[in-house]
């Protein structure tokens, strides 16, 4: 499994998520979008044109990836079996 969250320096929820999977001792990696033009355009290609952060990508089985917009917890523990 991989996790990538796009995020900003200043997103509360943004840091509410990283604590949260901190808590619950799964790994992942940040990008914040603020900080880096490089991590933007990436953002801009992944992000179906969603624009809010925190924005995650799950990879899982290869192919298989989900997106969600925001900290939803409920979707987070569905696709991460918690």
């Amino acid at each position: 499994m991989n996790i990538t969250i796009y995020s900003t320096t200043t997103c509360a929820f943004c840091h509410s998520l990283t604590s949260w999977l901190d808590k619950e001792g799964i790994p992942y990696t940040k990008k914040n979008t603020d900080e880096s033009e490089v991590v933007l355009a990436e953002f801009m290609r992944v992000n179906d044109g969603n624009l809010g952060v925190p924005f995650t990508v799950i990879k899982t089985d290869g192919s298989n990836e989900t997106k969600i917009i925001g900290f939803d917890k409920t979707k987070l523990k569905q696709v991460l079996n918690i």
